[in-house]
Parts: C-alpha cells; structure tokens; sequence
C-alpha cells in the first residue's frame, strides 16, 4: 500500500498550524487530569487512552515533574534523562465495497471486495532531559474506520482515517519535547475531506509516512487468491521493534462472492486488528479493531452486503529513566 496525499496533505497541515481545518478549542490546564491518575497503563509502562474516546480525536492529561533530591509521589517523575517512546493513533480499516460481476450493470469489469487494513504508527523514540515543571501530554486517538458502502446511493466502502498524532510539550514555554507540532490543536477531517484527500478509492485504510502498512483486502474470486489476497499486514515494523500484524479474515470454500478485509498493520507493542471475513460453519467475522497505535482490520465485501472498517488502536507515550 502506498503513502496517500491525505496522510501528507495532514502532517503539512500540522506543522502549518492546520490553516486550512479550523482550530480545535483550546483546553484550560487546570481542566486536565494527572496522567499517572487519568492515562497510565500499569501493566505496559506507558501512557494511553483510557477508555474508549468516542468521537474525540485524543486525550490530554500533566505530568509533574520534581528537582532531584525532592520528595516525589508515585504520580510525579523526578527530574533527569529519560527515554521516551512516542507514537500516533493507528489507521482505521476501510469499509468493504460491494463486488459487481463482470459484464455487469453498465458493462462493468468487476470489482469490489474488502477493504484494506490501516496502518500501524511509527513508533518515534528520543532521550530528552525533562526539567522541573509540568509537562502535557496529548495522546492521539485511533482513526476511525472507513464507512460502509451505500449502493443505492451509489458509494463505494469509504477509505479509513489516519490516527490523530500525540506528543510532549513543556507546559511553561510550550516547547515540544518530542511528537507532532499542534497535536494538541488537531482536528479530524470530516468524512467529506477525508475522501477528497484520500486519493484514489480504491479501498485503502488510512495510513501515514513511515507507517507499518495494512495488508489489502480480498476480491471473491476463488477461495485460494482471496486469502492470498488478503495478507495481513506487514510485520517489517517501521519502528526497527518485533510484533505480529493482524490476521485477514478467511472466506469460505464454497462462497465465491465474498471478500475478506486486510489486516491492520501492527507496532512494536500493538498487534494489527485482523480482517473481516467468513469461515466454513462459523458466524461472520467482525474486523477487529487495532491496539497500542496498530490499524484497524478492513471490512468484508460481498455481492450482496459489505461493513464498515474497524478503528486503529490509540496512540501512546513511554518514559523510561536513563
């Protein structure tokens, strides 16, 4: 899966200051919560969304950090070096499209199937010397998952979103530590924008530069190609760290006309969400939704139904002192 014009067209838009998307509304800081009390993942060691964030693009929360030699409590850091490990929200899976035949409706060639997975974030990783003063984090939520189609209306699947992008900021001077300029400030573009700036429709998740890929959803030609078709995600990670990328939804022998979604792309510590699809005497497979910044798993398409992508799982932030 190649790199899509919305996932350069959003990071310029970042970085510029997003003139062209209107700005979110400011968050007071004394509305935010501590991030060891609202954010913090005991078990991984990191900071994440808690919670399923709903249509919020990413959670923000402070951290508290104390001179050397002061006494610290267990939701506050002391000052030094620390290594921080940062990563965006995942892309969503795109929704499944519905198959036509060949020599169908206006003379069609076919086409149609399920929907690619989206991609896992890249995970960045820097040492940073964090001082005594409070710092925000803003953790950027999954995409969502592109719709389903609507074939009276005439739509196909719709392309998955991008994951919102997270990062460090030091409170005080609004200096980024490490992440995305104005991620703090980011909003989602609407299903309108996304499909403009989503290029070509051809049922891709949403991806980014540098992005672990979501595998490519399947067309119901023989059960053999649609699951060679539906690959998961590459496991090749962009982040240089080891992990398993999501599982396509198999389809059954005997059903010609189905095709399976692709499997989101994983991170160094999320799995990929697997692809929608059906198996021999089991109940249709949802696609499954991807953790710790991996895409979201695609939609199947058939000939007669298709479902919408899943959402990629929420961004995170490790800090580990040196």
């Amino acid at each position: 899966m190649t790199v899509t014009r919305l996932s350069i067209l959003l990071l310029a838009g970042i970085g510029a200051g997003c003139t062209n998307i209107p700005p979110a509304a400011q968050v007071s800081m004394s509305d935010l919560p501590n991030c060891f009390e609202s954010n913090h993942d005991k078990a991984r060691g990191l900071f994440t969304i808690k919670g399923d964030a709903g249509k919020a693009v990413n959670q923000q929360c402070l951290i508290t950090v104390r001179p050397r030699g002061s006494a610290v409590s267990s939701s506050e850091l002391t000052a030094g070096s620390y290594r921080v490990y940062l990563a965006n929200g995942g892309g969503g899976g795109a929704g499944g499209t519905l198959e036509v035949a060949p020599g169908g409706p206006k003379g069609t060639t076919g086409g149609g199937g399920g929907g690619g997975g989206g991609a896992g974030a890249k995970e960045t990783q820097a040492t940073v010397n964090l001082t005594e003063g409070v710092y925000k984090l803003t953790l950027g939520a999954g995409g969502p998952g592109g719709t389903a189609c609507m074939p009276g209306a005439g739509f196909g699947g719709g392309p998955g979103w991008v994951g919102s992008p997270s990062n460090m900021i030091r409170v005080s001077t609004g200096a980024v530590i490490a992440g995305t300029p104005g991620a703090d400030t980011y909003v989602r573009p609407s299903r309108a924008q996304n499909e403009r700036l989503a290029g070509k429709m051809d049922a891709h998740g949403g991806s980014g530069v540098g992005q672990t890929t979501g595998g490519q959803g399947a067309v119901g030609e023989t059960s053999t190609t649609a699951k060679e078709a539906a690959e998961p995600g590459a496991t090749k990670l962009a982040s240089g760290g080891s992990g398993s990328a999501g599982v396509a939804g198999s389809v059954t022998t005997g059903d010609k006309l189905s095709g399976a979604g692709g499997g989101g792309g994983a991170t160094s510590v999320g799995k990929g969400g697997g692809g929608g699809g059906e198996s021999p005497g089991q109940k249709e497979i949802e696609p499954q939704r991807g953790t710790l910044g991996a895409g979201g798993g695609g939609g199947e398409g058939s000939r007669t139904e298709c479902d919408p992508g899943a959402r990629g799982g929420h961004g995170y932030i490790g800090l580990r002192a040196n």
